[in-house]
């Protein structure tokens, strides 16, 4: 059967792009009220870490969409989205986001609050862990009226007592009413570091360790914006553009799933035959499996056979399993170009 371009795209606005959050909106209940077997994992402490950071994204230029969304740019004259997310770093999942026509990080952060407190409600033992450009005097005072516990990197000038404690200090400082405690330490590259928390339980010493957890934040956007290319759009309407936005968050939230269960497969295996190494499966791979199987597999018409296209995505993707040394490290490469990526990894719109 073959069918225009117009008529593909007009079907396509017909589906609305709240049938794919809900996909990954239900997923997350279901492994967060333990409907999969399992409750979500805490760290060895006890203690649940997340992230919440934003980024930026690029919209196709046309002027239905520069004067919903805000612009950036030469002249500020490109259409951009924010798209925030909330990743709980000890089980390494997405388990909210948000796509925004305002550049309003801190509204983005009490939505994932209040989404995090629909999936646990009334927990004490979870650390929200932000990067210096979320920090506001209104997001902490957020914090405090619910009752959630924070971890944020603290620019400097954002108050003038905090800037003038020394290096190791452990101390608390009381801005407009809100008391808050700031710890000083120096990284391993030299660079002094300021973190700003409520939390009382923890030692000075443990939140040079604890926000280092948030680097895997950082590796999960990597997965959104150069893997799956989150701004690589396939449509240019603002439907289209959502679509593709949640069509990418479920999509990267299934592999990481499946990756779980691939990675405990592999451990399994190899357990017996002595290898120095730790195994897991290769992410590149993966996806490129991903992109060719997966629609296959979810256009199945029985529960049978969806089960059997999906085993035999996991059987496929761990005979791409390499050897991992914690020990081993590469020196980075200095980026000559003027650019991050090569061109042809760029947006087709």
């Amino acid at each position: 059967m073959e069918v225009s371009q117009q008529a593909f795209s007009k079907a396509r606005n017909q589906i609305s792009e709240l049938s794919l959050r809900h996909l990954f909106e239900t997923q997350i209940e279901a492994e967060y009220h333990g409907e999969m077997g399992r409750l979500p994992a805490r760290n060895a402490d006890g203690w649940t870490y997340l992230a919440i950071d934003g980024v930026k994204i690029a919209l196709p230029n046309l002027p239905q969409l520069r004067e919903k969304y805000f612009c950036t740019g030469a002249g500020g004259s490109s259409p951009t989205a924010l798209g925030s997310c909330l990743y709980d770093i000890s089980n390494n999942r997405f388990i909210d986001a948000a796509f925004s026509a305002k550049l309003d990080e801190r509204s983005c952060a009490v939505s994932h609050m209040d989404r995090y407190e629909e999936l646990r409600p009334g927990d004490l033992k979870s650390m929200f862990l932000f990067d210096r450009v979320c920090v506001s005097l209104g997001l902490i005072q957020e914090f405090e009226a619910k009752k959630m516990i924070y971890l944020m990197r603290c620019r400097t000038r954002f108050n003038c007592e905090i800037d003038a404690l020394p290096l190791g200090c452990d101390a608390t400082v009381t801005i407009e009413g809100s008391v808050v405690r700031v710890v000083k330490f120096l990284l391993s590259s030299g660079q002094l570091e300021t973190v700003i928390t409520n939390d009382t339980e923890h030692n000075a010493e443990d939140f040079k360790q604890i926000y280092f957890l948030r680097w895997g934040m950082e590796n999960s956007y990597d997965l959104l914006k150069n893997r799956f290319q989150v701004a690589n759009y396939t449509g240019k309407t603002e439907n289209t553009l959502k679509q593709d936005f949640w069509a990418t968050i479920l999509a990267s939230t299934m592999l990481m799933v499946m990756e779980e269960d691939d990675d405990k497969q592999i451990r399994k295996e190899r357990e017996s035959k002595g290898n120095r190494d730790e195994s897991l499966v290769n992410r590149n791979k993966f996806i490129g499996i991903m992109r060719d199987d997966l629609i296959h597999a979810l256009t199945a018409r029985t529960r049978v056979t969806l089960i059997l296209r999906m085993n035999k995505i996991l059987k496929r993707t761990q005979t791409f399993a390499y050897p991992v040394n914690p020990d081993w490290t590469v020196p980075r490469a200095k980026n000559k170009r003027k650019t991050k990526f090569h061109h042809n990894l760029g947006s087709n719109c």
